[in-house]
């Protein structure tokens, strides 16, 4: 090795720059879960533990906010903002639509787990709007024979079947 060429670590990788830990430190006191950090930033879990057990990064330092529920870039956000609360103005497909790009997204962060949760989620959803449009249909071709009979039996001006 030349000299003042940096050494390298046994195991090849080189150690995320100043920069990048400054920014996992700022997410993870911001109450983003240490594995998320990771996955953000390109870190190690045990590097970041070990980092923030030596450095004192502690949340329960960091002063209170109330969590956020969701990702801002998440579609359930719009959505609740568009009704405004109003859970009757959702459509069983909106929420059908939420949950499976919640199930993509949690695939591509790698987490099995949400996705399974978000796909049986989903496939719950499919099913009551499918039996939902069933209940409907049904509904509606009772109430087309309801007019019929009622139209047979000498409402509306018709009297009856040969009239």
């Amino acid at each position: 090795m030349p000299d003042g060429a940096p050494a390298s670590p046994a195991n090849g990788h080189r150690p995320a720059p100043d920069e990048v830990w400054a920014q996992v430190r700022e997410d993870y006191l911001a109450g983003i879960s240490a594995p998320e950090c990771c996955r953000r930033h390109g870190v190690g879990l045990t590097a970041l533990r070990k980092r923030a057990a030596s450095e004192g990064w502690r949340r329960a330092d960091q002063p209170w906010t109330p969590p956020v529920r969701l990702d801002p870039w998440d579609e359930g956000v719009l959505l609740e903002e568009r009704v405004a609360g109003d859970l009757d103005q959702i459509e069983m497909h909106e929420l059908e639509w939420i949950a499976d790009r919640r199930m993509m997204r949690a695939v591509l962060r790698g987490d099995a787990v949400e996705a399974l949760r978000w796909r049986r989620v989903f496939a719950f959803l499919a099913a009551e709007a499918r039996e939902i449009d069933r209940l409907v249909a049904a509904e509606e071709a009772m109430e087309c024979v309801r007019k019929e009979a009622h139209d047979v039996n000498g409402v509306n001006g018709v009297s009856g079947p040969g009239a």
